[in-house]
């Protein structure tokens, strides 16, 4: 009579695409001892690439190992251990950043945030692709970074930016459904999840090679699957949908054999020389391994090129060693062609051919050792506790969960189920209302928002909070945040208007605001990127623009320097007038109110200047207006001279900038007005003549003067009457002059 399982037996079941395999271990205080194992094949192909695809079948061969270890052993099996494939995890890069307020120190609920929100964006990217469930199992990092900067441990530092980069691994649900089926099929109920990669390594890497970068290959009939390491963790799957039976097949086709006869000959190729063989047309023939070998190189290169690229695409670059097992691991020229593709030498790849964990006394019989690996790594794993499987029936925000994890379960596991999103429980950051300010950037700030809940039994729980099965989880997501808001009055200065005095008219001053060239006021709602201009009157300029709208390229002036007699002079000529409180200013003078502000212009600029204009004001006798013998006279000056830049010139002649005038003036002679009015005096008439200017006795050579009164009379009427004929001649030509 059978006695029921007990604590101290772990049954392990590795179910693969050709084999079935189970062992009952006893547990001892520090190791296992294998107390029995059974093996049975698949009748047909009820596994294909280590996805069940028919249930019955398969739960039947594990129902018929089960029922025969109980026979053996005289034990009832109730619960197992088993392991998911590899080859169907599903491995997704991710980044995500978060950003704070300001400078913060970094909590563990923060990155914890941070890590499992990149989780969830791999999960969305992964539903993307496809429309496949999948469970969650677990991720390492690969870079964190904080404000940019990277660094390996963020717990504690200072900074406004936290950002991980991350690789995510999924499984199907469906793998785990169909596994789960099979087993409750079979009468068994699950103890230990776990998977084939995670339990190969308990096996494979010893403790003091956990701080290598290795690469392990599970090479079965048909896929291999190959997991990364690094640090003790698993950082990356992949599966290459090509094994063992690829080889197999290539000796079938070559000679005409079943696929059991090709595998027997496969497994020969390194005892023998030659092997003897019956075709399918009953033919017996012997053929050299050697041609066997050259038969199957091409597909063996093959196979070691895909695995090879699979690992570097993992890796991203060549690992430090590899370690193959499963049966296909066995095939010849594999070892060598594989450290060909991957530039590895051949100490470097290892096939491993015995079991020499320290937690496992005892093997599988009718098993290779690298055959055994995967079932004996299974009740490793279970014994050390790893990654213990969980089935849980959870509730979030009154939603139903099924969650299944591989270690305990946490409200971050039910929270990635529920596809609750992470982000959302952190205060986000209102957007910033940018807009620009007469060409100023100016930024109203968001309104932040506040952080979510989570509770769990009546109190609030972290994300790393376990939880058991019933749990009920309530998600309270706080209040979003709010982008910038404002009007122009926001932004723009308070301005007072001005009360001034405009050709004597009174004008208020009141400053302008534009909202993307439009008038507006300052009441008028802003939106993000807009661009406000306002106007104020600060100066003449601001003033004369506005009110009469006058672009001040129109008003001109002019300015020409020259000189006089070597003095510097200048002349301004001005389309307009301006005056502020009465004083001649420039455009660029402040306006106050109170100002009294005066403005003239005309649209044409008189810029001509005459010599005469610039003498102007001078007293230049060029002329001597002279009464002689009590009549009016004008006569030329003889010894007055007009040049500019030293040649001769006219009052009519125009002045240009940097002319030089010059003027010289001699006084005359009485003599030489006489001689000008044509009277020329001889000795005799000189004797006989009497002189006074201005009334008093004068010489013929004495100096004359504008306004000068002359009186000449002589001795004798004659004489006298000649005289005044001459100066009545004189007058009459000085006039047609």
């Amino acid at each position: 009579m059978p006695v029921t399982e007990n604590e101290d037996l772990i049954f392990a079941l590795d179910i693969g695409t050709r084999t079935v395999v189970g062992v009952v271990f006893e547990q001892l205080e520090d190791r296992l001892v294998v107390k029995g194992a059974k093996t049975l094949e698949h009748q047909s192909r009820s596994m294909l690439d280590g996805q069940i695809h028919n249930v019955p079948e398969v739960a039947a061969k594990v129902k018929e190992i089960k029922l025969g270890l109980e026979e053996e052993l005289g034990i009832e099996l109730q619960k197992v251990a088993i392991a998911a494939a590899g080859r169907a995890l599903k491995t997704v890069e991710s980044e995500f950043a978060l950003e704070f307020e300001s400078s913060k120190e970094i909590t563990a609920e923060d990155i914890r945030t941070l890590e499992f929100t990149a989780v969830q964006r791999a999960q969305e990217r992964l539903m993307d692709q496809d429309e496949v469930a999948y469970h969650f199992v677990g991720y390492s990092t690969i870079k964190n970074r904080l404000d940019e900067m990277v660094i390996n441990d963020l717990l504690g530092q200072r900074g406004a930016k936290i950002s991980v980069q991350l690789v995510a691994t999924f499984l199907p649900r469906v793998v785990v459904d169909s596994l789960l089926t099979v087993i409750k099929q079979a009468d068994l109920e699950v103890d230990h999840l776990t998977l084939e990669p995670i339990a190969a390594s308990t096996i494979l890497i010893p403790q003091h090679m956990h701080d290598f970068n290795l690469a392990l290959i599970d090479i079965g009939a048909g896929t291999a699957d190959i997991a990364v390491t690094q640090d003790g963790s698993i950082i990356g799957y992949a599966m290459v949908p090509v094994a063992g039976d690829e080889i197999t097949e290539a000796i079938c086709d070559a000679y005409m054999l079943d696929y059991h006869t090709a595998e027997r000959i496969k497994r020969q190729l390194t005892e023998k020389e030659t092997v003897k063989v019956k075709d399918i047309l009953d033919q017996k023939v012997e053929v050299a391994t050697q041609e066997i070998m050259g038969r199957i190189e091409p597909k063996v290169e093959e196979l070691a090129k895909l695995i090879a690229e699979e690992i570097i695409d993992l890796n991203r670059q060549e690992p430090q060693a590899v370690i193959c097992f499963g049966g296909g691991s066995l095939s010849p020229l594999f070892k060598d062609k594989l450290g060909q593709a991957l530039n590895l030498t051949s100490n470097r790849i290892g096939i491993k051919h015995t079991v020499d964990s320290h937690y496992v006394e005892g093997g599988i019989e009718g098993l290779a050792v690298s055959q055994e690996i995967t079932p004996l790594g299974i009740g490793v794993s279970s014994f050390l506790n790893q990654n213990k499987a969980n089935f849980l029936d959870v509730k979030v925000n009154q939603e139903l969960i099924h969650l299944f994890t591989l270690g305990e379960a946490k409200v971050a596991d039910a929270l990635l189920a529920a596809e609750i999103d992470f982000k959302d429980l952190e205060p986000t950051l209102g957007l910033a209302l940018t807009v620009e300010v007469n060409g100023e950037v100016k930024i109203i700030p968001g309104q932040p928002g506040t952080a979510g809940k989570i509770i769990l039994a009546g109190e609030e729980v972290e994300l790393d909070t376990p939880i058991s099965d019933g749990a009920e989880i309530e998600v309270e997501f706080g209040e979003k945040s709010q982008p910038g808001q404002g009007v122009v009055a926001d932004v723009v200065p308070e301005i007072e208007a001005k009360e001034i005095e405009v050709n004597n008219q009174p004008v208020l001053l009141e400053p302008k605001y534009y909202l993307n060239g439009q008038e507006t006021t300052l009441d008028a709602s802003l939106a993000d990127r807009d661009e406000i201009t306002y106007r104020e009157f600060k100066t003449v300029e601001d003033v004369i623009t506005e009110l009469w709208e006058l672009d001040l390229a129109k008003l001109k002036q002019e300015v020409i320097n020259y000189s006089v007699n070597g003095k510097a002079k200048k002349e301004v000529f001005s389309n307009y007038q301006l005056q502020l409180n009465n004083q001649e200013v420039g455009f660029d003078a402040e306006i106050e109110t109170g100002d009294r502000l005066f403005f003239e212009f005309e649209e044409e600029l008189r810029d001509s200047l005459t010599v005469e204009e610039a003498l102007e004001g001078m007293k230049i006798e060029s002329e001597l207006e002279l009464i002689i013998n009590n009549r009016s006279l004008e006569i030329p000056n003889s010894n007055f001279k007009l040049l500019k830049n030293e040649e001769e010139t006219t009052f009519e002649a125009k002045v240009e900038d940097g002319d030089q005038i010059t003027y010289q003036i001699a006084g005359m002679t009485i003599r030489q007005v006489l001689n000008y009015i044509n009277y020329n005096l001889s000795p005799q008439t000189e004797d006989k003549m009497s002189l006074k200017k201005n009334g008093q006795p004068a010489q013929l050579e004495e100096l004359v003067s504008s306004g000068d009164k002359i009186d000449i009379q002589l001795s004798n009427s004659s004489t006298k009457d000649k005289l005044n004929a001459n100066q009545s001649e004189s007058e009459t030509e000085n006039k047609k002059a």
